[in-house]
């Protein structure tokens, strides 16, 4: 009885540390996605080097000194080029970059931890940064990727606690069910449904599609970091945050969901946007005429 009342209370302390973090950290996000520009950029631009640093420190002697050191360094010089408007330097920058430690690691260590962190890194700078561009369309489709991928965390987390059931992945996750699954598709849908109406858009079928599917690559971005974090042993990517870890442990989901919200933006924009000048802003617009009604 005392050890089951034990658990109750550092639950329910643990708990309370974890949604006051939240807030804090949501509302000081929402504030600096609303203010946009600059703010924004520097915003992405700090989480993108605290991923890399949470990455590598988690990679321990799985990556060379000297990768380690390159990647950090040609992350600093894409970010750069990025927010002074270079986009195909930066973009020139990241795919060199990529390739080559490709090539390094697999020669020297046949592994490729070190590109797959700087991709963790960088890609959610560009991605992010473009999908909020200049105009005040971008905070909507920055809010309605925000409350997607939220609610699906929220929502799983206590259907997951409520229902229990079967586990999605053991190997993997061993806390993950597929009630708290079932619960991060309602409540993606439910809670950017809200963001939607509050705003006075209307969606059709192909913006709940769209939210489906962001849902269901923000899981298996949640999942691929717990098989990262497997493969090095350790439990949490960092301890920056109360009551959830490191950045990378908050935002591996969101990061997943708003580079492929980016992709498939581009892909419908068809090479229109041309990455020059506030035109990188246009993808908000593809957003409005294809998704919402």
């Amino acid at each position: 009885m005392n050890d089951t009342a034990g658990q109750h209370r550092l639950f329910n302390h643990e708990l309370k540390i974890r949604i006051i973090s939240a807030v804090i950290l949501g509302v000081a996000v929402l504030y600096m996605t609303w203010a946009g520009g600059r703010t924004f950029e520097l915003l992405w631009a700090v989480a993108a080097i605290l991923i890399l640093f949470e990455f590598m420190k988690m990679s321990g002697e799985h990556v060379r000194f000297s990768a380690k050191a390159a990647s950090f360094v040609m992350l600093l010089l894409s970010i750069g080029s990025w927010m002074i408007g270079d986009f195909v330097t930066a973009l020139l920058l990241a795919v060199s970059t990529i390739i080559v430690l490709l090539f390094w690691e697999l020669l020297l260590s046949r592994s490729a931890w070190s590109p797959l962190g700087f991709v963790y890194a960088v890609l959610p700078f560009f991605a992010m940064t473009q999908l909020r561009g200049e105009g005040t369309d971008g905070i909507l489709l920055i809010f309605l990727l925000f409350g997607c991928v939220w609610g699906a965390d929220v929502f799983a987390y206590f259907a997951g606690r409520t229902f229990g059931g079967p586990k999605l992945a053991p190997r993997i996750s061993p806390k993950k069910t597929w009630s708290g699954f079932l619960g991060s598709i309602a409540g993606a849908l439910f809670i950017s449904w809200l963001v939607l109406y509050f705003s006075g858009n209307n969606g059709g079928i192909g913006f709940f599609l769209l939210m489906l599917v962001l849902c269901v690559v923000s899981q298996i971005g949640d999942l691929v970091e717990s098989v990262i974090k497997r493969k090095f042993g350790v439990k949490d990517s960092g301890s920056i945050i109360p009551g959830h870890g490191g950045v990378l442990d908050r935002v591996d989901g969101l990061v997943v969901a708003g580079v492929t919200l980016w992709i498939i933006l581009l892909w419908i924009d068809n090479g229109q946007t041309t990455y020059s000048g506030n035109e990188s802003a246009s993808l908000s617009s593809v957003f409005f005429s294809n998704f919402l009604r």
